[in-house]
């Protein structure tokens, strides 16, 4: 029997985004409830995202330090990866993470069921009706599998099912290079699988300056995976027990065969079934419309997360998610800002980090800029650890404040905070060599572009004639 509940916010989502919004409208003093599906509870970063591919790597890195380690003149004998261990301990640690977070989650009212607007202040979820004064919409992101010819009919596996395999195929072509397709590329080649990758792009990790994939190509293929960029998929088939990718290649038609397809394109904002026309919520497949107050068209309503695109990003979302709350609950409201907040890393080897804009952005923004980068294999510490794969590129305004640092190298999603804490502080790269840096460490390599740049900042100053 249907029942009707108030509060002063639902959450449509319980992931990062929903989780954060729901904690935050409660420390106002407000009313929160969740209303989400029927499947399991705790959000995509931790049930199949962030921690279980971390996991996964952590144990792929383990196998190929064992295995490079005589260059080290350390003899370990024959490595074996033991794929159904490493998923099972995938589990046990992605169980512990999604268990604490339940937890958080039934402090609050959950009503189970996929929530769906009956107008601009009710929705109905698990046969309960739930009105509200103000909504945010979190509903997170799918899965993307664009509909190539003969892809259905031929079989495929995404993120998902590669997480979980325990047997592992012989070999897989992996259809895209984004930062989900690019870490588990390099997963599954370490544990033993051989791995052809085909890109539609001219280069990996595509949204990034060319430089960063054009390096990431470098390390896979001495790790002997097989790239192939700059291709269109004309068509999947299956061929004598294996599967076929034909793909256009510079006008010449190729094709490649493997035992598995692993379809990595991306992911895309859930938009679908929550019944946004009725609450006169505008969106599209590139997800729900909204204004930099993270206002959808419906003025009860917010979203934050990966439903609305285009940081598909775990500290985005909890960002966007308080951001929301507060705007909802709030006389004066926050405008959301992205340049620094979406920071980012791909954990490949090398990985791959960056901090506010990068190159390509000051060109579209027609920002001037000036940049410098220093590659690993000239850093004392890189040699002596065996860890030369890489740069560090820094780009600063022609004042010398740092816009933006892009590390493709050992440690950068750690080594990146240093350059969010000099973004985030406004300083200059003369600020870069006032500070101490420990010799020898992987954190220096941020002074060598900045000496360059400061250097050439000085000269041109000095070069300026005044009457």
């Amino acid at each position: 029997m249907d029942s009707s509940h108030e509060f002063d916010l639902c959450v449509l989502g319980a992931g990062s985004a929903g989780f954060a919004a729901a904690n935050t409208a409660r420390s106002m003093g407000k009313s929160v409830a969740f209303a989400d599906g029927t499947g399991p509870l705790a959000g995509l970063c931790i049930l199949r995202g962030c921690m279980p591919s971390k996991t996964l790597l952590r144990s792929a890195e383990i196998a190929h330090l064992a295995r490079t380690a005589p260059s080290l003149g350390v003899h370990t004998g024959n490595v074996q990866a033991d794929v159904r261990e490493i998923v099972s301990r995938k589990n046990r640690i992605i169980r512990g993470f999604a268990d604490e977070r339940i937890l958080g989650i039934n402090q609050f009212p959950l009503f189970a069921g996929e929530p769906r607007f009956t107008s601009e202040d009710t929705i109905v979820a698990g046969g309960q009706t739930i009105r509200a004064g103000r909504f945010v919409v979190s509903t997170g992101s799918v899965i993307e599998v664009p509909p190539l010819p003969g892809l259905r009919e031929t079989g495929y596996l995404t993120s998902d099912e590669v997480l979980d395999l325990e047997a592992l195929p012989e070999s897989v072509i992996v259809l895209g290079a984004g930062a989900v397709g690019v870490e588990l590329v390099q997963y599954l080649s370490r544990v033993g699988v051989h791995v052809t990758i085909v890109q539609r792009s001219a280069t990996l990790l595509s949204g990034e300056d060319h430089d960063v994939g054009i390096c990431l190509r470098e390390s896979f293929e001495r790790e002997g995976i097989l790239v192939r960029t700059g291709t269109k998929i004309v068509r999947l088939e299956r061929s004598a027990g294996l599967k076929r990718v034909v793909f256009d290649a510079d006008g010449v038609e190729e094709s490649i065969e493997a035992k598995e397809i692993f379809v990595a394109l991306g992911r895309r904002p859930n938009v679908e079934g929550f019944g946004f026309d009725a609450a006169r919520i505008e969106y599209d497949r590139q997800g729900v419309k909204v204004d930099r107050f993270l206002r959808t068209t419906n003025p009860r309503v917010f979203a934050a997360g990966d439903v609305t695109g285009p940081y598909e990003l775990v500290h985005v979302a909890v960002y966007a998610g308080q951001l929301a709350a507060r705007n909802a609950f709030s006389q004066t409201q926050r405008p959301i800002d992205y340049d620094l907040v979406a920071s980012r890393a791909v954990f490949t080897d090398p990985q791959v980090a960056v901090a506010g804009l990068t190159e390509r952005q000051c060109v579209e923004r027609d920002i001037p800029y000036a940049k410098a980068s220093f590659p690993f294999d000239d850093l004392g510490k890189a040699i002596t650890a065996n860890l030369t794969a890489g740069f560090i590129k820094m780009v600063v305004a022609l004042d010398g404040r740092i816009l933006g640092v892009t590390i493709v190298g050992a440690e950068a999603a750690d080594l990146i905070h240093e350059a969010i804490a000099l973004i985030y502080f406004k300083a200059k790269c003369h600020d870069v060599m006032e500070m101490p840096h420990l010799h020898p460490t992987l954190a220096e390599i941020i002074t060598y572009p900045a000496e360059e740049l400061c250097e050439r900042i000085e000269h041109q100053h000095h070069a300026v004639v005044t009457p």
